[in-house]
């Protein structure tokens, strides 16, 4: 069974009301989380650059999750309701990055289904998560940042396999700002903290007397 070709065009103007909303919404989203670690940290915390940011990413990752894409699951109940049918600002934003993937406009249900683990799963995960790093606990939960790998991996892998159709790559907006920055911040960040977060196990187990004995 051969998939459908999806014609896609940009609209007339690419950056419009709703475009510069968006981002806005996103530069809005990142001046809380970075307001929220100045007020919230300890200094000794706040110093370190690492822990400081990365309390702003889980912050930020957790009201992306919570404001953003709890707007998409809001848009997409009762089935089969869908975003294109939604009104109001945070609907328009959603038909915007439509136009980048055309899935997200029909609230298409494997998407669905992902950001409903996403919205009531990782979002209340970072929020502990970073509670814990602002207490000083132990920093080898951000292996957990795997299952958002994993959820961008889910997005993704199912429409590259299929050939692409639902993905807009006519203008560079949709490519490099819609598809590939805000999506490859999902995978960079939390590939970098799990790097640093296996560092700090490893060298716990190292500091370990079992470990040091066997090491002579």
């Amino acid at each position: 069974m051969t998939t459908p070709v999806i014609e896609h065009r940009p609209p007339p103007t690419l950056l419009n009301a709703t475009t510069v909303f968006s981002l806005a919404a996103t530069i809005a989203i990142l001046a809380a989380a970075l307001g929220l670690a100045r007020t919230w940290l300890p200094k000794r915390i706040y110093a370190d650059q690492i822990k400081r940011w990365t309390f702003v990413w889980l912050v930020f990752d957790a009201l992306i999750h919570f404001i953003l894409e709890g707007s998409f699951i809001f848009y997409s109940f009762p089935r089969p309701r869908t975003v294109d049918a939604g009104v109001g600002p945070l609907a328009a934003l959603w038909r915007e990055y439509a136009l980048a993937d055309t899935r997200w406009g029909t609230s298409d249900t494997t998407v669905v289904s992902i950001e409903l683990i996403t919205v009531f799963g990782a979002g209340p995960l970072a929020v502990l998560c970073a509670d814990g790093l602002r207490r000083g606990r132990s920093e080898a939960w951000r292996l957990w940042m795997v299952g958002e790998i994993y959820g961008g991996w889910m997005t993704f892998a199912p429409e590259w396999i299929s050939g692409s159709p639902s993905l807009n790559t006519s203008h560079p907006l949709y490519i490099w700002v819609y598809l590939f920055f805000f999506n490859g911040l999902w995978v960079a960040i939390p590939l970098f903290l799990i790097y640093d977060s296996g560092k700090v196990i490893l060298s716990a187990l190292e500091r370990t007397p079992a470990t040091a004995g066997k090491r002579k």
